[in-house]
């Protein structure tokens, strides 16, 4: 029979054992706060739309002839102009200063000239009274030739000195909206150096960015549906221009649709969409372009199950992209909850938290 102590010794540690165990915290799980959009379905042209903007026909970078200081700055970007109406103007001073002296050389050729004249006269009388030769009177009409050229010269010296004197003020060349005024007063600028761009008034047109699996697509187009954000009846339009060199920085093909009728109301950089006309219309789905992850060649998004919490890798089909937007075309149904941000950071049936949206 074992002593009293020695049993009370053993259930003590028991115990102790089996408090260590319970206290041994358990794996913490790695659970990642996401952004989410829940999708919707919307009907969009499945690669036959392209974001676009109404500019003008016609934007005209304008610069001064000359160089000079800016001491004036007439009008503001988005302000309508008149043609010829000033927009800025540069220091004239050393240009008066050139135009005086211009002035005062055509004084002396023109002064010059009237004493080779008069000389020229008296030359002939006295060849009349046979004082002098004829070689004298002849060497006399060169003078006056020479004179005469100078005062040509002054002249057209005088002329461009009074242009310069012109350059340093910055005109419109057409009725339009300053679309951008970089002048300010006491810039010094190059002659050349754009400092406003005017957008003329007149026909508007489109302008999108075409990808090159499309480019045949657009050319072949006989027409042109254009839709405007602000809402209203969609404009008919024609490809006016496409560019054969894609964009260095966005690897797509500029392109130009010119809108058919009245568009002189239409704003400036308003939002359209351009859409051609007897294409097959599918449903699709606009996600952020940060929702889609890239691998391999191949495109994928994260869903989130709405029970769990568990988030699930799923491959999709996307369309067109515009400026921050991709359509999947399979692969996403509506309502589905789709991670926004931190897709490379996921792993399959990883828990996470969602953010407010």
């Amino acid at each position: 029979m074992k002593h009293p102590a020695a049993r009370l010794w053993l259930a003590l540690l028991g115990t102790l054992a089996l408090s260590a165990c319970q206290d041994k915290p358990a794996p913490q799980q790695d659970i990642r706060p996401v952004r989410y959009v829940i999708a919707g379905g919307s009907a969009a042209p499945s690669g036959d739309s392209y974001a676009g903007e109404i500019r003008p026909r016609h934007e005209t970078q304008l610069a001064f002839r000359v160089a000079g200081k800016v001491v004036a700055k007439l009008v503001n970007s988005g302000e309508h102009v008149k043609k010829g109406q000033p927009l800025a103007r540069l220091d004239p001073g050393d240009y008066q200063l050139d135009l005086a002296a211009k002035q005062a050389q055509l004084a002396a050729a023109e002064s010059d000239l009237a004493q080779q004249q008069l000389n020229l006269k008296r030359y002939r009388e006295l060849l009349a009274k046979a004082f002098i030769s004829q070689a004298q009177v002849d060497a006399q009409q060169n003078g006056v030739a020479a004179a005469r050229a100078k005062v040509d010269q002054a002249r057209a010296g005088l002329a461009s000195s009074r242009n310069q004197t012109d350059y340093t003020t910055l005109a419109a060349d057409a009725d339009g909206v300053v679309s951008q005024m970089q002048a300010e007063p006491g810039m010094v600028v190059a002659a050349g150096q754009p400092v406003a761009k005017l957008s003329q008034d007149g026909a508007r047109e489109v302008a999108i960015q075409v990808p090159e699996n499309a480019l045949e697509q657009v050319r072949r187009a006989g027409g042109f549906q254009i839709s405007l954000w602000k809402g209203g009846a969609p404009l008919p339009g024609a490809l006016r221009e496409l560019a054969a060199d894609a964009d260095p920085a966005t690897r797509t093909y500029p392109a130009r649709i010119a809108l058919s009728g009245d568009s002189h109301a239409l704003q400036l950089g308003m939002t359209a969409n351009v859409r051609i006309p007897g294409h097959a219309v599918g449903q699709a789905l606009s996600l952020p372009l940060t929702a889609v992850l890239d691998l391999q060649g191949k495109h994928y998004v994260w869903l989130i199950d709405p029970r769990s919490l568990r988030v699930s890798r799923k491959p999709v089909s996307v369309g067109t992209v515009d400026n921050d937007s991709i359509a999947i075309a399979d692969g996403v149904r509506p309502g589905d909850k789709v991670v926004t941000a931190g897709v490379h950071l996921l792993r399959e049936q990883q828990r996470v938290k969602l953010l407010a949206q």
